[in-house]
């Protein structure tokens, strides 16, 4: 049997709800010659059994069964056993437009990149949106290459954060499953994921690692994977560790970024995902202290935690909070100057 041209990895833990539908569109793919990887991770419902069934449908699907270790370990996992030429990410509750790979790979081959990068459709929108809302982000107006040392630095820091006036709090955007990756880069460099029990956006270090090992990524026009926030999503449940992983994650960049990039190169960018984690932190906190009617003390005890802590209070003692977009300009105000309520007052209409 030939190579491959793209190996796609999908970790599976509980996913019997959206497992079929995440799948098919992968097998549905125009790009025909790819192996489907799924990775389940000691799941506790029906997902195994689904995961055989479209394996004996289908000869391109493969199967591994593990014990639970998270999903970036699941990924690892996938990783040993890939055949492709070129590597692609999905998780198992979001699903992919029918061109997604063969456009990425065409690409890929087009321009020799070892890395190509699409955009994203939020489907559900954000943590404050209601069910059926999406929203389309291209991180590219045309074809955009980096192909030199200085561009794929910025890169790496554009993954990462952003400048001050950018819109979004990632210019090139953090995650994986977007992208395609060229199998012997990885292998060679024995590039693997973190446990996200360890960090949070344990993909976004896998992205940096990457980058630095490559000559060559292009940045498309386009979106083609649609990122489904439901309730049960990372990103939008609320998980008490989450303060303390960011802040591991925040350390494990520095340490990457230290090595050839200077302080006042990257701070700039790193402050910004600080401060627009943070955000994220206090919005959460005050959104389960609300669904689980939790008191104002114990919310203003949580927030302060977040506020107060050494590297908030730099970065927002630092930071050009003047150039933010608007609405995220006030949040950075309010956590600068410890008003609590304000920052409930202001969730609070947004969550309506």
């Amino acid at each position: 049997m030939s190579q491959p041209k793209v190996s796609i990895i999908v970790p599976v833990y509980n996913a019997e709800e959206y497992l079929e539908r995440c799948v098919n569109s992968l097998k549905n793919q125009t790009l025909e010659d790819i192996e489907i990887i799924l990775v389940d991770d000691a799941s506790d419902d029906s997902s195994p059994e689904i995961c055989e069934k479209m394996a004996k449908e289908d000869s391109r699907i493969k199967v591994i069964h593990k014990q639970n270790e998270g999903a970036g370990k699941a990924r690892n996992a996938a990783l040993e056993i890939v055949t492709g030429e070129y590597i692609g990410f999905s998780d198992s509750d979001d699903f992919a437009e029918p061109d997604m790979f063969k456009t990425l790979y065409g690409k890929a081959t087009q321009y020799n990149s070892e890395l190509v990068m699409s955009g994203v459709i939020f489907v559900d929108g954000n943590m404050f949106s209601q069910k059926g809302e999406s929203r389309r982000k291209e991180y590219f107006d045309k074809d955009t290459h980096f192909d030199t040392e200085e561009s794929l630095k910025k890169l790496r820091m554009g993954i990462v954060g952003a400048t001050p006036d950018d819109c979004d709090d990632s210019k090139y955007g953090m995650s994986i499953w977007k992208n395609l990756f060229k199998t012997e880069v990885i292998k060679k460099n024995n590039i693997t994921f973190k446990s996200e029990r360890e960090m949070l956006s344990e993909d976004a270090l896998f992205m940096i690692d990457y980058i630095s090992c490559i000559k060559k990524a292009t940045g498309i026009k386009d979106a083609f994977y649609n990122y489904c926030r439901n309730e049960a999503s990372i990103s939008k449940s609320y998980k008490k560790d989450r303060f303390e992983k960011s802040l591991v994650f925040v350390n494990e960049v520095e340490k990457r970024f230290k090595k050839d990039i200077s302080p006042e190169e990257y701070c700039i960018y790193v402050d910004r995902f600080w401060q627009a984690m943070c955000r994220v932190l206090c919005s959460q906190e005050i959104m389960y202290a609300k669904d689980n009617n939790l008191g104002y003390s114990k919310l203003k005890n949580r927030l302060k935690e977040i506020c107060t802590h050494r590297l908030t209070v730099r970065v927002l003692k630092s930071y050009p909070i003047y150039s933010l977009p608007f609405g995220q300009r006030v949040f950075a105000y309010c956590m600068k100057y410890k008003m609590y309520f304000l920052l409930k007052v202001l969730v609070g209409l947004r969550s309506k």
